[in-house]
């Protein structure tokens, strides 16, 4: 669903107006409880951020549209970038009021300003800055500030097109009750990041600084050995995944769980696309079989597009199983810009409620919820989060600490 559009005149007289459109939409949505205050605040954060960088001139126009799952802020400007504003603009601290957020709002209007590509994530920036602060100590203030930011804390993700002088900014919240604790404060601790390539090499070398992430983290006896277990069973993944894709991987430590992130880039040009879309959107495609397998499947076929991830399914038995489109859960795509944010979520949570509903009536669904309690990452993770849109892949694992 999609609220009314909201276009501002003056942004400090039209805080107002926005709250009410929020919390309209929020009750249509069925976002109740801390979901619509986090929300509420995310919108209000959301647009003092744009009008910190913007003129009292340029158009600015708001809408929220999703779901009680996922929910988006989209935010909608034009303005005229001259070299003596791009100038104004890297120049500018974000405000005297909110002195934390300085170096968050800097380098996001540094990108708006000189934006070397046409696109800038959230998920993105912190895994860059997080490569950063293991090798620059000047990246700390910046890490630091980062994590004081509320909007980089309520938000999962931030999504923002430039092309010519016209700005589309879209705020992504999941409203996944495995996420709440991730996706509304910062983690205690943090391991080292692990870079994965599907090379013989790079895994190897991956391998081997696992067990350093669990000592990092200070995780205990099981909790050690099952973060272990996620960890190697995600890096073996990338042995069947074609040359293309390459991604970063990390643990966070909150008080009760753990999280492995999992930030990747895949340059495939179109003759890959249409061979990976050629294999995977067929029900005899053997390489899915396994619950990894099924997921390096949604990630490679969901580079293309929504419709190539719906086909997917596996054969038990003679009997076909949608195994992506059982546990797709965004209201994907935009209204606004369809080509330029366009994308899938996928939970296992998701997908096992599905199979657990039907696997009574359906021997193929039966057969593969055997199957997935069989994996050692369904039988470990609490929930796998699966994100895919265009080239950019973010896995999301959530793990309850049991010895904490």
């Amino acid at each position: 669903m999609q609220s009314e559009h909201i276009k501002l005149d003056d942004v400090q007289e039209s805080f107002e107006i926005i709250k009410q459109v929020a919390e309209q939409y929020e009750e249509k949505a069925d976002i109740t409880g801390k979901d619509a205050l986090r929300f509420s605040l995310l919108a209000e954060e959301s647009i003092r951020l744009v009008s910190s960088i913007m003129t009292e001139k340029d158009p600015i126009e708001i809408w929220f549209e999703g779901n009680s799952r996922i929910s988006h802020i989209c935010i909608k400007t034009e303005t005229d970038i001259d070299e003596n504003k791009r100038e104004e603009f890297v120049s500018i601290s974000s405000s005297g009021k909110n002195g934390a957020d300085k170096t968050f709002i800097d380098d996001f209007r540094e990108f708006i300003t000189r934006p070397k590509k046409p696109r800038w994530s959230l998920a993105e920036y912190e895994a860059e800055l997080m490569r950063r602060r293991a090798e620059d100590k000047f990246s700390q203030e910046a890490w630091e500030n980062l994590e004081r930011s509320v909007l980089a804390n309520l938000a999962d993700d931030i999504a923002v097109g430039v092309k010519n002088d016209n700005l589309l900014i879209i705020v992504t919240k999941d409203f996944s009750k495995s996420l709440k604790t991730v996706g509304s404060t910062r983690p205690l601790a943090f391991s080292s990041q692990i870079f994965l390539a599907s090379n013989e090499e790079a895994l190897e070398k991956a391998f081997l600084k696992v067990d350093k992430c669990s000592e990092e983290l200070k995780l205990k006896n099981k909790d050690a050995l099952r973060v272990k277990l996620l960890l190697e069973e995600t890096i073996g993944m990338f042995e069947e995944m074609t040359d293309a894709f390459t991604a970063l991987m990390w643990v966070e430590k909150y008080k009760n769980q753990c999280a492995i992130k999992l930030i990747g880039n895949a340059k495939i040009d179109a003759d890959t696309k249409m061979e990976l879309l050629s294999v995977s959107s067929t029900g005899t495609n053997t390489m899915a079989k396994g619950f990894m397998g099924k997921i390096k499947d949604i990630i490679e076929t969901g580079i293309l597009n929504y419709e190539a991830v719906m086909k997917l399914n596996q054969q038990y038995n003679g009997i076909p199983v949608n195994y992506a489109g059982l546990g797709v859960y965004s209201d994907l795509g935009f209204a606004t810009n369809p080509a330029a944010f366009s994308g899938m979520m996928w939970s296992m949570q998701d997908y096992k409620h599905s199979l657990e509903e039907g696997k009574a009536s359906d021997d193929g669904m039966l057969a593969a919820w055997d199957e997935l309690e069989k994996s050692i990452v369904a039988s470990v993770a609490d929930d796998v989060i699966v994100g895919v849109g265009r080239n950019k892949v973010q896995i999301t694992m959530i793990y309850k600490l049991k010895e904490e």
